[in-house]
């Protein structure tokens, strides 16, 4: 069994992560469209682009941290090398500025060049250190412990990235009463990103160096075509088949909903940054519930059964204040009585949605371990490389179609008509909602239950013996 102090030297890991899912999900296409200039169409366009180029790169270097033999583990290495590209491409990738007067083209080329460098550095860190947490325990239950640590540093450094921006960086002022829109705010809040990153890099892995170096080394030859063959039989085992393919759905939804929440809280419902900021104490609430339920739902209800009832849970909480809201069944936009009424669906609705994440998360070491009983090979980086994509399909493919809705609708951050509004509250609070179907209908098949795995476990335990 790990101790606490191993489960959070393991979780500090997602700190990384977490600053960079926020900032990808929440601020970038804002910051692009709203303060630089960007044609949203275009910046979606990028973000197509960088998640394209993820795809390759994800299970390639899952694929070979899983073969990978050093001195010092088989993660590790990827784990630091990881930091100059992070901090490099997030720096600038929140430089640009209107008053630089770059051309359409330009800014394009530049979103596009640090997006791809930002997530390919997040790639070498997080689907390595994600593979560890996989390997350094192989309890049902315990898992789940140890993702729902991981996967609460990860809120709660998102949370704090945002309550920064907020807060800090985008506080109100004379010239801008919404500082989001402040092109002074956004360059130091990304230093600051940056910096934070870097040092939970080099934190999270000198702090499990000893777990890492302590694992199975790779057997077997280590070539291009062999690389390519393992991953092909990581990817079609029919329970990641369909895990793959319900997340899948679910991270197109959630991304899609997440990257317009800025605009709706700008536009529809008219509040400031600091009124904005006043959402994140209760996001840390749902993390800190989130984390206490989770294990004890695992010890009462299969994973696949929490799984769907958060799916549809979501579905009904997500467009309920936008209905009431269209309809003024809520306190009066811009005002602070209507973020304490926003409390309420976003306690159930968050809390909800991150259990659902923390049992995901678990269920991919599950998976590792049936095809290690079919292959005969451990290959949680492949696996948690998926797991890793599908984060960035939340925080591209969604942001990337919310890019294009925008550039459809026309959508201008001057004076958006009310025309503008009813499409973007329609798509989250319509669209989204019945996208959530699909994963639900998916996700139904899933059939690697409690029992299920204490028989692969078994018949591993019997091999190595």
């Amino acid at each position: 069994m790990l101790t606490s102090k191993a489960k959070i030297a393991y979780a500090t890991g997602a700190v990384p992560n977490g600053i960079k899912v926020d900032m990808f999900t929440f601020f970038l296409l804002f910051y692009y469209g709203n303060v630089v200039g960007l044609e949203p169409g275009l910046a979606g366009l990028a973000i197509a682009i960088a998640l394209f180029f993820d795809a390759f790169t994800d299970p390639i270097i899952g694929s070979i941290s899983d073969r990978t033999n050093s001195s010092i583990g088989r993660r590790h290495p990827y784990l630091f090398a990881s930091v100059v590209p992070i901090v490099f491409g997030y720096v600038f990738l929140f430089m640009p500025r209107a008053d630089w007067e770059l051309t359409q083209a330009s800014l394009f080329i530049w979103m596009l060049s640090f997006c791809i460098i930002t997530r390919f550095g997040m790639t070498l860190f997080d689907v390595p250190h994600r593979a560890l947490g996989g390997e350094i325990t192989k309890d049902y239950d315990e898992r789940t412990s140890l993702f729902s640590i991981r996967e609460l540093f990860g809120w709660l450094a998102g949370l704090s990235n945002a309550f920064l921006g907020y807060y800090v960086f985008f506080a109100s002022t004379p010239e801008y009463s919404k500082g989001q829109l402040n092109p002074d705010a956004w360059a130091p809040f990304g230093y600051t990103g940056a910096a934070i990153m870097g040092l939970f890099i080099i934190i999270s892995s000198i702090s499990t160096l000893r777990y890492g170096t302590a694992l199975s080394a790779w057997e077997g030859r280590i070539t291009i075509k062999d690389i390519f063959q393992e991953i092909r039989m990581a990817l079609t085992n029919k329970t990641f088949v369909i895990f793959f393919f319900g997340s899948f759905g679910l991270s197109v939804a959630w991304g899609l909903g997440n990257t317009l929440t800025l605009y709706i809280n700008t536009y529809f419902w008219e509040l400031s940054g600091t009124q904005i900021t006043l959402f994140l104490p209760m996001y840390v609430v749902c993390a800190f519930l989130a984390f206490a339920l989770a294990p004890r739902l695992v010890k009462l209800f299969e994973k696949r059964s929490i799984i769907l009832i958060s799916m549809f849970l979501t579905g009904i909480i997500y467009p309920a204040p936008l209905i009431l809201g269209y309809f003024d069944l809520t306190p009066p936009k811009g005002t602070y009585q209507l973020v304490m009424f926003l409390w309420i669906f976003i306690l159930v609705g968050i809390t909800n949605n991150i259990i659902g994440n923390m049992i995901r998360d678990s269920m991919v070491a599950d998976i590792a371990d049936e095809v290690e009983l079919i292959t005969n090979k451990r290959q949680e980086g492949v696996l948690f490389a998926a797991l890793g994509f599908l984060q960035k399909v939340n925080t591209g493919f969604g942001t990337a179609i919310a890019g294009f809705v925008l550039s459809i609708i026309g959508f201008t951050s001057t004076n958006p008509s009310d025309d503008q509004i009813f499409f973007l509250i329609s798509t989250q609070g319509g669209l989204v909602p019945i996208m959530l179907l699909i994963p639900i209908a998916i996700f139904y098949f899933y059939n690697l239950d409690r029992e299920k795995h204490r028989l692969i476990q078994k018949e591993l335990n019997l091999k190595k013996s």
